[in-house]
């Protein structure tokens, strides 16, 4: 089955006094390309959680979010101590210069409160099974959002089948038209010579020569049959258990390739009319399989 690069995934927990978060989206993109935004204390876990990622998605831009948080609202990424060496050391300075210049005043919290380092703010030490609980989380997320490429993918795939439908008919339109073209190239070639000739008949040997070069310049069996395969194949891939939006895409550019030939060598207008139709829907499936991983 098909599964888009576009999603969403969210999971949350409830540990102690903090709440976790994970969200995960997805876009489309021609290779695969990881962002995580993590807290400054689970930054160790960055490459585990792009491997766990890649465990999911073959293809797409995809950006990781964790977040933490706890009753008192604050983000739970730091903790904020006082260096009490530090600051004791200043007191006892101040103090010594108070003692020894005889100044007057009293040493108190605003005096020292905006001393440089006098607060610690550090990464808030993090229990290792905590990491477990981050991966957990993660996880949940990705699966998530796998639920929604693959429900994207599907409807993906059921737009892509009618179109490939669409494509095919017209092409047996095309076929079954160009034995018409024949003959009536060959009616208006001889009602021509028969004009110019003053009303006798051509030289029927001639005009089958004529009809026959015709013929060979506008035959598009091949093309009809190289596409029919095409089509054929696009439908195939649908049923694969592996990424395949860039084999479609290589497959659309065949498509559009013997359509091409195929507008090129035709001048009935029947049939350029059946080829302009089919690159409008080829345009449409071309956007769509962008979106394929």
């Amino acid at each position: 089955m098909l599964i888009s690069m576009t999603g969403f995934g969210r999971a949350e927990c409830q540990k102690d006094d903090y709440t976790y978060q994970a969200e995960v989206r997805s876009v489309n993109n021609r290779f695969i390309e990881i962002n995580t935004r993590l807290p400054k204390a689970y930054m160790e876990l960055e490459q585990p959680l792009k491997k766990l990622i890649k465990s999911y998605c073959s293809r797409g831009s995809i950006n990781l979010t964790i977040s933490i948080g706890n009753s008192n609202e604050n983000t739970g990424e730091w903790d904020v101590k006082p260096n009490l060496p530090l600051a004791t050391q200043y007191v006892t300075a101040l103090n010594q210069i108070r003692d020894t210049l005889k100044l007057e005043g009293e040493i108190d919290l605003k005096s020292i409160a905006g001393i440089r380092d006098i607060i610690k703010i550090e990464p808030l030490a993090v229990d290792p099974a905590k990491h477990e609980l981050i991966i957990n989380i993660a996880t949940e997320a990705l699966t998530s959002l796998q639920k929604m490429r693959e429900e994207e993918g599907d409807n993906l795939q059921k737009d892509l089948a009618q179109r490939i439908d669409t494509i095919e008919n017209y092409a047996a339109e095309i076929e079954s038209r160009h034995p018409e073209v024949i003959k009536e190239y060959q009616a208006r070639l001889k009602e021509k010579i028969k004009n110019l000739n003053e009303g006798l008949d051509p030289d029927e040997t001639r005009l089958a020569q004529e009809v026959a070069l015709f013929a060979d310049r506008c035959d598009v069996t091949e093309e009809i049959t190289r596409l029919k395969s095409h089509l054929n194949q696009f439908r195939n891939f649908f049923n694969a258990n592996e990424p395949i939006g860039r084999k479609l895409e290589f497959i659309t550019q065949e498509i559009n390739r013997e359509i091409n030939t195929t507008g090129s060598k035709s001048s009935d207008i029947t049939i350029s009319n059946k080829v302009i139709e089919i690159k409008s829907e080829l345009e449409k499936i071309r956007e769509q399989v962008q979106n394929i991983e």
